[in-house]
């Protein structure tokens, strides 16, 4: 029974020696693993008292191996935050579970200095030696944070430059909008001004424009400058002068601050500073404003703090010259025309009046509308649409240049559409020698844009038949009611399949575009030597 009794207490010394040698290997064990993780570690029991921590998580907050073990856990987080700190904790050790990191929740830590910073804090819980000890892992977030604020700034700063480039391209449109609708020079110039000093954030400006004796550059218009001032600023054609270094690079010319520089060795530089300063304006720009090898003038912009221009600001100022100087070129050109009233130079321009700005410039508006949406979704998408925004932006420029070619000449607002009519069938009549009847039933008291379409309408079909058809004769009808109108242009002609040709065909393009753009419907109906039959009808849109 002895011997029994002593194998038995043997036994139970081997296990408890067993079981103690088991509890020592996997303390070394976890031991070995924490103090090997990549990441800070911090060991808490359900006192809230911290009874591990790895080498990293020292380093972290700045405390000595060992100096943490005993203390409490809150000694690592912000004094604002301990109250709540401790609630999260105990509720915490109440139900333990999971949490990883990135669980949304913003936390804060603070170094033995007193220095806050961000971090990210999963937990997890475990039992040694019977005990339950909550595990922290920590990760430092300052520099994650610093780039999250770098992207968020990047992503501000693009969705301002999408929207500066939606508002230049609704002003380019406008712009051109105002060009096509025949508005008098002083009230585009005025419109220009004011829009480039919105844009570039100008105080003032002014366009000036060379006088008669081809001796002096006035303000011919001005935004935010006195009557006095500008009664006593004139600039030289000849000289030194902002505005003629402009003209000699053919790119806008600056001053960052008047206080530390001049304005040109003429007679008139020292005056126009003394009265710049004088009135506020601490810094300019001048802005060539030239067509081919015509020189007009300068767009001047003024500001009152001193300031360094960069260069998308100067490619602004530029693309606002141009169109300036278009402005400028148009009004010239128009006058021109008017003062001529050569029928055939007006017929002329008409025919090549194309519309493709405003087709581009329509495009533009909608990349420029859904970017910033867009760029939410789809970054790359984005940024190739931006750069499509700016390759449709300078497309519409350098076809403004062609405007030259496509001016409304003013009778198409001043006469009536019976009186155009007439005239377009007698001019097509001694040019395709086939009589061309008219027919006009009705009151046609039209708007001016519908009129304008119905007589582009009736002069590309007639030029089709002129040029194409080969009849015999040709008839215009319109009928006009209260609000509604229909014109239709006929030929007995050898005619043409729509199939092949309505594709194709330009006029016909033409024609369908003049009649979308004011709501009509367009119908052509043509069979191979049959003639063919060209009818727009529009009703007029209740309010």
């Amino acid at each position: 029974m002895q011997n029994e009794k002593t194998s038995a207490s043997t036994t139970d010394i081997a296990a408890q020696k067993s079981r103690t040698l088991d509890t020592s290997i996997d303390e070394m064990l976890f031991r070995l693993m924490v103090e090997s993780a990549p990441i800070a570690i911090v060991a808490i029991n359900d006192s809230g008292k911290i009874v591990y921590t790895n080498e990293k998580l020292d380093e972290l907050f700045g405390y000595d191996y060992g100096e943490l073990i005993g203390r409490d856990l809150e000694l690592l987080v912000p004094q604002k935050l301990r109250h709540i700190h401790r609630q999260h904790q105990s509720d915490y050790i109440q139900q333990p579970h999971v949490r990883p990191m990135g669980s949304g929740m913003d936390l804060r830590g603070v170094r033995k200095d007193g220095v806050e910073f961000p971090i990210e804090a999963g937990l997890s819980f475990v039992r040694v030696g019977g005990e339950m000890l909550v595990m922290s892992s920590v990760t430092d977030m300052t520099r994650r944070k610093h780039i999250e604020e770098i992207l968020e700034r990047r992503v501000e700063e693009r969705t301002q430059e999408i929207d500066q480039r939606r508002r230049i391209a609704d002003s380019m449109r406008d712009i051109l909008a105002r060009l096509n609708a025949n508005y008098s020079l002083q009230d585009m110039l005025e419109y220009i001004v004011a829009q480039t000093g919105e844009l570039l954030s100008a105080e003032a400006g002014a366009v000036f424009l060379l006088d008669d004796s081809k001796v002096y550059y006035n303000a011919m218009v001005s935004r935010g400058l006195s009557t006095q001032y500008l009664a006593r600023i004139r600039i030289p054609l000849h000289g030194e002068s902002v505005l003629h270094q402009a003209m000699a690079q053919r790119y806008p010319a600056y001053v960052s601050d008047l206080r530390n520089a001049s304005l040109g060795n003429d007679q008139f530089a020292a005056e126009r500073r003394t009265q710049l300063l004088a009135n506020g304006y601490h810094a300019l720009i001048a802005v060539p404003l030239e067509a081919g090898s015509e020189v007009y003038g300068g767009l001047m912009l003024y500001y009152r703090q001193a300031k360094e221009f960069v260069e998308d600001e100067l490619d602004l100022a530029m693309t606002f010259g141009n169109q300036t100087a278009l402005a400028i070129q148009s009004a010239l050109l128009r006058t021109q025309i008017e003062k001529s009233a050569v029928t055939a130079e007006r017929n002329r321009i008409a025919r090549d009046l194309h519309d493709s700005v405003s087709q581009t410039l329509f495009s533009a508006s909608m990349i420029a509308d859904v970017l910033p949406r867009l760029w939410e979704h789809n970054r790359d998408e984005g940024v190739r649409r931006m750069d499509e925004l700016r390759q449709l932006t300078r497309g519409a420029l350098a076809e403004m240049r062609t405007l030259l070619l496509e001016l409304r000449p003013a009778t198409l607002v001043e006469v009536e559409l019976d009186d155009l009519l007439k005239q377009l069938t007698e001019a097509t009549t001694g040019r395709a020698r086939i009589p061309i009847g008219l027919e006009i039933a009705g009151k046609c008291d039209l708007p001016v844009d519908v009129r304008i379409a119905f007589y582009r309408i009736a002069q590309e079909a007639l030029n089709n038949v002129a040029k194409h058809a080969d009849a015999d004769q040709a008839h215009v009808q319109l009928l006009c009611q209260a609000n509604h109108a229909t014109l239709t242009v006929t030929d007995d002609g050898v005619g043409f399949s729509l199939a092949e040709t309505a594709g194709n065909h330009l006029g016909i393009i033409i024609m369908r575009e003049r009649a979308d753009s004011i709501g009509a419907d367009l119908k052509i109906s043509s069979t191979k030597g049959a003639g063919a039959t060209v009818s727009v009808m529009w009703t007029k849109k209740e309010s």
